[in-house]
């Protein structure tokens, strides 16, 4: 498949309630968006090492009383999502994160405008104040901050650089996307 195609192919939805979304436990592959399940592909290999790598640089910067994870449920009212990174306050709870993140990265695949588009806008009105996005096929990190109810690009990063408001981190993004 052509990243062109790939960019163009959309989840499959399958409406259902919340409780029979929450009946499917570990089985379910995907998010819960407006009363569906947003069944998404397995990611690639060069994913999720995208998604881990970055986790890792990000657990060395921390703000005191938070916590990073990779591929865990963020549910910000009805909906529930899993973002690919999330940075989060330390929390006691096990199936998902019901608070507000400080940040959430979605590493873009075959569903990019989901990730640009319906996850911004969700995103902003739920309140996430930082959202990132790293791109594997236009190798960048785009950094966002929530700035009067919308994001607002603060930091892009192509090659090597730093992250506004993470003092001491640097991002090498070929090195993440390696």
């Amino acid at each position: 498949m052509t990243a062109e195609a790939a960019a163009r192919r959309l989840p499959e939805e399958r409406p259902m309630s919340w409780d029979q979304y929450a009946a499917l436990g570990d089985d379910a592959r995907g998010e819960y968006v407006d009363g569906c399940l947003v069944v998404t592909p397995f990611p690639s290999r060069q994913h999720q090492n995208a998604a881990r790598r970055l986790a890792g640089l990000l657990e060395q910067h921390l703000p005191a009383g938070h916590a990073v994870v990779t591929a865990w449920g963020w549910k910000p009212g009805a909906d529930e999502w899993a973002p690919d990174v999330m940075v989060h306050p330390v929390t006691a709870e096990q199936v998902r994160f019901t608070g507000t993140p400080l940040l959430c990265v979605e590493v873009l695949s075959t569903n990019r405008g989901d990730d640009l588009v319906r996850k911004t806008s969700k995103y902003a009105r739920a309140g996430l104040p930082q959202y990132w996005v790293l791109d594997p096929l236009e190798p960048s990190l785009r950094m966002y901050a929530l700035d009067d109810g919308a994001y607002r690009q603060v930091g892009v990063v192509t090659d090597r650089g730093g992250a506004p408001g993470w003092p001491g981190l640097v991002v090498d993004v070929p090195a993440l996307l390696a």
